[in-house]
């Protein structure tokens, strides 16, 4: 019988070079991701790595490969900018609590200045505004110290049973006095009975932070709306008011320290930068979140949630 040899050598491809190629491409393809697999950890530890870890240091195959080496000169880098975060922290809390003993005596000694009766009366402006800016001066010091203490650790937070609402009352008053010389009216449109588990004092500070907040990127005659409901087994607490709104770009990045927008760096708004700052620190130590938005009419929005207690 007689072969063709074209019709063999489609069978020899067909059962023989189709399964080989295919085998080959499957093999390639395991082959290729098990090369890349160490590639795609160390991306994702990369990715992953932040000032909040930077002692912990890249698992190494110690095989002495390139991807070895790399992990090594990149825990090096982690380590070295560890002690650069560590000493920037250090230094801040150590300058801002030396400026505090000569801050309080300035303080002290123009407060006697202005009370005293021989200060000449063309005196007494100046007095009053040097006593203005060494309280301005300290304010900030106080933040820097506070945000220092909670970069290390170092700050301790009260676990006990706080209703949210009485909180949320009484800043409700205080805004309203804050916010009267701008003619800024201020509505509780909702007030929920919630108890969360925290630091009433911390608590306290971080609402009077987005209240003041509120109160200085408002506008004259406009108003300030606060609310608090329970949802998802969270406090929802919302403050919101008239004025500037901030573009997306720059609304994801108020709560940065130093940050201020576009609107803010006028003359007429005095501030420092860091009272978002705290507000997120102490939501975060709260197991909270907040945020920026923009809510119905264009009215800036800031919405923290705290989970309620026992969740």
């Amino acid at each position: 019988m007689k072969h063709d040899p074209l019709l063999e050598t489609a069978e020899i491809i067909l059962f023989g070079g189709l399964p080989a190629i295919l085998l080959g491409i499957i093999g390639g393809g395991l082959l290729m991701r098990r090369a890349l697999r160490p590639i795609e950890d160390l991306t994702v530890v990369l990715e992953k790595t932040d000032a909040s870890n930077l002692a912990e240091p890249v698992s190494r195959s110690g095989n002495g490969d390139e991807l070895d080496r790399m992990a090594a000169v990149f825990n090096g880098m982690k380590q070295r900018l560890g002690v650069s975060f560590t000493q920037s922290r250090e230094f801040t809390l150590h300058a801002s609590h030396e400026l505090k003993t000569p801050l309080t005596i300035m303080h002290s000694t123009l407060e006697q200045m202005l009370g005293d009766a021989i200060t000449p009366a063309t005196h007494r402006e100046r007095v009053a505004s040097m006593l203005e800016e060494v309280q301005r001066l300290s304010s900030i010091v106080g933040q820097l110290s506070f945000l220092a203490k909670a970069d290390a650790g170092l700050l301790t937070f009260a676990h006990e049973a706080v209703a949210l609402d009485e909180l949320v009352r009484d800043l409700t008053e205080d805004t309203t006095m804050l916010a009267a010389s701008a003619s800024i009216a201020v509505t509780l449109s909702r007030c929920e009975p919630v108890k969360v588990s925290g630091d009433r004092m911390r608590l306290r500070q971080l609402l009077l932070n987005l209240a003041d907040n509120a109160v200085k990127h408002n506008q004259q005659g406009g108003s300030i709306t606060l609310s608090l409901r329970v949802q998802d087994q969270h406090a929802v607490f919302q403050i919101t008011n008239t004025g500037p709104v901030l573009p997306p770009e720059l609304r994801a990045r108020v709560f940065e320290r130093f940050f201020r927008g576009d609107a803010a760096h006028g003359t007429t708004v005095e501030g420092s930068g860091l009272g978002l700052n705290i507000a997120e620190s102490i939501t975060q130590a709260h197991g909270g979140s907040i945020v920026m938005d923009v809510a119905e009419g264009d009215h800036t929005c800031i919405t923290l949630r705290l989970p309620l207690i026992g969740m």
